[in-house]
């Protein structure tokens, strides 16, 4: 039985723990209301006067997201939060402020001006929910995220009952929900961003821990931006309003995955992905039905319904990904929410484009379009992630530095950083001991003692021609140094490291640590 204080200070934890996840629940529900807004009751009316408006908005959004994400990998000194924060908080107030006036006075020149701010606004607020839920973890976001998504379905009935809201009160929703989220995320936010511009840039961290980032050609972000692609297409392609019923049977799969999350465990990544694969399946082979020609409302409904299901249960996959793999290395939050966003944008930015294209050739041609996404996408699934697991690949990143996560990983890091200099230190101790033992002779005694992980770098060094620097950080590499710790070891600067570490790499022939450690400890074996 727990003490007395010690059951305090845990139940005082848990509290917490439970206040943070409902401020990050709120966060994310509140952005999932003001795209709602955004896309069904002010793009609509935009339209009227500029109707590529929804685009502007949608790469605005893209471009800013591709910034954050370059800026989190290669110069965190960028992402100042308090200057971000106020910035976007800005951006939101202009494109509310354009967005009325230009539809209040019909002019096209104010809401174009408004759209690309609406999208950075939304932009960052999106990124910074995401680095809140990754401050979570995974165990709560598997809750979060569908509780949110119920929450944003409960709001959509309530502005139906309404009977719509008039545009006023529609841009000022959005716009004080987006600046609401922005505060209740904001706190996570702004202790991630400070220990990112403490740290190395990823670029450098990644060098001599390859495993803690994805790469952008990573197939978890190729298969958000082809998703999007797919699902940007097929909604831009009807041409009907999504009625009530469709609205709210298209809630029927993240209710039952809320259900799981809350009453029993939550759905693996892969078996949420493959869900929405089926939903998306399902609703390209009703495709025919939306056809104007058809006018099979049914049909056309049921191909809203599954296709709204599916785009979905794809959107809480991908805020469960930024949440698990933030997680892992918070160091990348940033990044990781950041690029997810823009290829999800990305995406449906491309695909509604080539749906709008494809309606004006006819119908015969959005036939045959509708026909092409549905092969690219089977053939996607099938073939390209044959072999290829959500659930592993996030279990692959590690932290960049071992010390962030548990204090298991702490005594992990403190454990090697005593096998790398002490390695003497111990050497020598025992050699003592076993004098006074008598086990050796004083001569043999006097012998330096040869570590086998040094001797094997030196051959390796001279194989190499590897300059005596470049030695040095070898050593370091083979006993699974970061590059924080041997700019601390060495007395190095950050770009000095990178530097060496490339050229070892180059002259060793070999693309990550884990291959420098392989072809060490292989010279170290024929050594003994």
């Amino acid at each position: 039985m727990k003490p007395r204080g010690e059951e305090l200070i845990a139940n005082g934890k848990d509290r917490s723990s439970g206040k943070d996840a409902a401020r990050t629940c709120l966060a994310l529900a509140l952005v999932l209301v003001s795209s709602h807004v955004l896309n069904a009751d002010i793009f609509p009316t935009v339209a009227q006067d500029l109707p590529a408006a929804r685009e502007i908005s949608t790469y605005g959004g893209v471009a800013f997201s591709v910034f954050l994400a370059v800026a989190a990998y290669r110069k965190p000194s960028l992402l100042r939060e308090r200057f971000w924060f106020f910035a976007c908080l800005a951006a939101t107030a202009i494109a509310a402020a354009s967005l009325y006036g230009g539809i209040d006075g019909h002019s096209s020149l104010m809401l174009a001006i408004g759209s690309p701010f609406g999208g950075i606004g939304g932009a960052w607020v999106s990124v910074l929910v995401g680095v809140s839920l990754a401050q979570r973890g995974p165990k709560h976001a598997f809750v979060v995220v569908p509780t949110a998504f119920v929450v944003q379905y409960a709001a959509k009935a309530g502005i139906h009952f309404l009977n719509s809201l008039p545009i006023e009160a529609s841009v000022a929703l959005y716009a004080t929900s987006l600046a609401a989220a922005c505060l209740l995320a904001r706190p996570d936010a702004r202790s991630v961003m400070k220990n990112m511009r403490d740290s190395d840039a990823p670029d450098v961290l990644s060098i001599t821990s390859p495993s803690s980032y994805l790469p952008f050609s990573s197939l978890i972000f190729v298969s958000i931006l082809l998703f999007n692609i797919v699902c940007g297409y097929s909604l831009a392609s009807s041409e009907a309003e999504p009625s009530f019923a469709a609205s709210m049977a298209s809630c029927i799969p993240v209710c039952v995955v809320f259900a799981a999350a809350t009453i029993r465990r939550p759905p693996s990544l892969d078996a949420s992905y493959r869900t929405a694969v089926l939903c998306i399946i399902a609703g390209l082979l009703c495709a025919p039905f939306a056809l104007p020609a058809l006018q099979d409302q049914t049909g056309e409904q049921a191909y809203i319904a599954l296709l709204s299901a599916g785009s979905d249960l794809f959107n809480m996959l991908a805020y469960c990904i930024v949440a698990s793999v933030g997680y892992r290395n918070k160091l990348g939050a940033v990044f990781v929410a950041a690029t997810v966003l823009a290829a999800q944008w990305l995406g449906i930015g491309i695909g509604a484009p080539i749906a709008q294209m494809a309606a004006a050739l006819g119908a015969l041609s959005s036939l045959w379009a509708t026909a092409a996404m549905a092969i690219i996408f089977f053939t996607f699934n099938y073939i390209g992630l044959r072999n290829f697991s959500f659930d592993r690949a996030v279990e692959t990143v590690l932290p960049a530095h071992a010390d962030e996560n548990t204090s298991d990983e702490n005594t992990s890091e403190n454990t090697m950083a005593l096998e790398a200099k002490p390695s003497r230190v111990k050497s020598a101790s025992t050699s003592d001991k076993a004098n006074e033992l008598g086990m050796v002779s004083p001569a043999a005694a006097t012998q330096p003692v040869i570590d086998p992980i040094d001797e094997a770098c030196s051959r390796v060094a001279c194989a190499c021609n590897l300059t005596n620097r470049e030695t040095d950080v070898l050593r370091l590499l083979a006993r699974g140094r970061t590059s924080p710790f041997i700019q601390e070891e060495l007395v190095l600067s950050r770009n000095t490291v990178k530097t060496h570490v490339r050229h070892i790499y180059t002259k060793l022939n070999v693309h990550s640590q884990q291959e420098l450690i392989s072809k060490v400890e292989q010279r170290k074996t024929g050594l003994e």
